[in-house]
């Protein structure tokens, strides 16, 4: 196609329009270079900035020191020393990493706290819920320890809690001789126990292994508030029946649970008080069943964690004398400032009771944060003033990289300190091994149940009317297989497809 003598005229006119404005560009470009070589900037302007060939006469910036590494040589020798309770009368110190220095080494950070505690006595070493050797001391030289521990400049002390340390100093000297000796206002003497299991059934009583006699003494010592987180199958509902017992003449007792165990809680009391009439046991399966609705308040009320929601206004305004606590791991803790509204109200309702009871086979599922509430219930601010304060101390708190960045408490730290401290103020915890030689040989029964012949009947129907069900769905499923060879489909091929 040729071109018309006007377009030739256009873009002779375009082609030196283009090369004039690219003139321009190369000599404005040109002069901003000049101005910053006047200005003696380090940089020069180009296509793509880089260097200017007298980059050396570039003055070097000084590195900051935090932003220089450091090599191991560099770093302090420091190390922890971390201080926990590991019995009741003794106490482990374990060498561990410090942030921002060099770990010597377990053998010779022992070493190091041997040269600083040489005028303490230690007792023998150990190894901790990690796996590390540690060192163990009598409880009774801890500020001895301590004070020799402070003079090291190279060591950094990881205290016992002060209230733990003095509540197990405490309770280390309740027992004088063998005789239990009270230490808190609710706590009472043997005498008094002894006193108050005489009014038991003697059914009751002489059913009782060594074993749960001694759990209902526990409970009855610290005054009726107690955990007792013995395994299943070893009898917990039994000393509660038996704790509650006791104190049934002080007023109506309440047994929190599961919806699903509202009638076994209702035959064990029926059956191990023999002193309550069936009239006395009330069952809690939704509001009709309030008992604030009834002339005379029973002696004994058996709700669930749910109906007690739905009831929490009447019975919180009820004065009761003992509360049970059935599967009390229910009542774990959230990262949340608030608990929900079933965890709340028993909550809420404990801090009215004199006496509670908690039952769990497993008081913490899966992390000792879930175990505050129970204890907190049971002796305010034994943990801690909050879950949060209890978290720093028991757990090893992180924060977990998500978008809410919320803090995770799955791990735990301490845990011998930890068992330690509940196992002498509020928990008793026994495993089958421990009272294996005290449990009564395994039991065989076999049950026979007498039909009627209405009963063989009606189960002949049943299984007649299963079995038409079976062949109707074998024959559909036939048909359905034929329809599928008519079509030209082989049927051992289809088969082994859809497996």
């Amino acid at each position: 196609m040729k071109l018309t003598e006007e377009e030739r005229k256009q873009a002779e006119a375009n082609r030196l329009a283009a090369i004039a404005k690219r003139k321009e560009l190369l000599q404005s470009s040109s002069a901003n270079i000049h101005c910053q070589e006047n200005q003696s900037h380090y940089w020069r302007l180009a296509k793509c900035p880089k260097l200017a060939n007298d980059n050396a006469q570039i003055p070097k910036r000084h590195q900051d020191s935090k932003s220089m590494p450091v090599s191991s040589t560099q770093l302090s020798k420091k190390f922890q020393a971390r201080l926990e309770i590991c019995s009741p009368d003794t106490f482990s110190i374990t060498p561990e990493t410090l942030k921002g220095c060099l770990y010597p080494g377990d053998e010779e950070c022992l070493r190091r706290l041997g040269d600083v505690l040489s005028d303490v006595m230690h007792s023998h070493y150990t190894q901790d819920s990690g796996g590390r050797k540690a060192c163990v001391y009598k409880l009774r030289d801890y500020g001895s320890v301590l004070s020799c521990l402070r003079k090291s400049k190279d060591i950094e002390i990881r205290e016992i809690p002060h209230l733990t340390l003095k509540v197990v100093e405490t309770f280390s000297h309740c027992f004088v001789a063998g005789q239990w000796r009270p230490c808190r206002p609710e706590h009472l003497s043997d005498e008094d126990v002894d006193e108050l299991i005489t009014k038991l059934p003697e059914t009751l009583l002489n059913s009782l292994l060594p074993f749960q006699l001694e759990g209902i003494k526990f409970g009855l010592r610290r005054g009726g508030r107690c955990l007792i987180a013995d395994e299943m199958g070893l009898g917990k509902t039994l000393q509660a029946i038996a704790i509650a017992g006791c104190f049934i003449n002080e007023g109506s007792i309440l047994v929190v649970c599961p919806a699903v165990l509202r009638y076994s809680w209702a035959e064990e009391l029926e059956r191990w008080l023999s002193f309550c009439l069936p009239s006395d046991i009330h069952l809690v399966f939704g509001h009709r069943d309030n008992p604030a609705y009834l002339n005379k308040y029973p002696r004994v009320v058996v709700i669930s964690y749910t109906m007690l929601k739905h009831l929490r206004k009447s019975m919180l305004e009820h004065e009761w004398a003992v509360i049970i606590v059935d599967e009390s791991h229910h009542l774990q803790c959230s990262r949340k400032s608030t608990e929900s509204a079933e965890i709340q109200t028993v909550l809420d309702l404990a801090e009215k009771v004199r006496r509670i009871v908690l039952l769990s086979g497993t008081p913490s599922l899966s992390r000792p944060y879930d175990i505050f509430h129970q204890i907190n219930i049971l002796w305010p601010g034994l943990l801690g003033v909050t879950k949060y304060k209890f978290a720093e101390t028991y757990c090893d708190v992180n924060f977990a990289q998500t978008t809410q960045g919320f803090k995770d408490f799955s791990k735990g730290v301490r845990l011998e300190e930890l068992n330690v401290l509940l196992s002498q103020t509020v928990m008793i915890r026994r495993l089958k091994e421990h009272v294996l030689v005290q449990l009564p040989p395994k039991r065989r029964q076999l049950i026979r149940l007498h039909l009627k012949k209405s009963d063989i009947a009606s189960a002949k129907a049943a299984v007649s009317f299963s079995n038409a069900d079976a062949f109707e769905n074998n024959a559909s499923n036939d048909i359905a297989m034929e329809k599928l060879g008519g079509n030209n489909v082989n049927y051992g091929h289809f088969c082994m497809y859809c497996k």
